[in-house]
């Protein structure tokens, strides 16, 4: 996957918010995908450093 394939974060936020208004119940999905990857990325920065 190249990087122009990435789309940015404000692409990515777009979508979900779009996508939340049609699918309500995805919500909490969302929030707890969303807490993993942030638990993730916070492994990762800490063990680069």
């Amino acid at each position: 996957m190249t990087h122009q394939e990435i789309p940015s974060k404000e692409e990515i936020i777009k979508n979900m918010a779009k996508h939340l208004q049609t699918h309500p119940e995805d919500g909490e999905e969302v929030l707890v995908r969303t807490y993993d990857l942030a638990f993730i990325k916070g492994q990762l920065d800490s063990k680069s450093k």
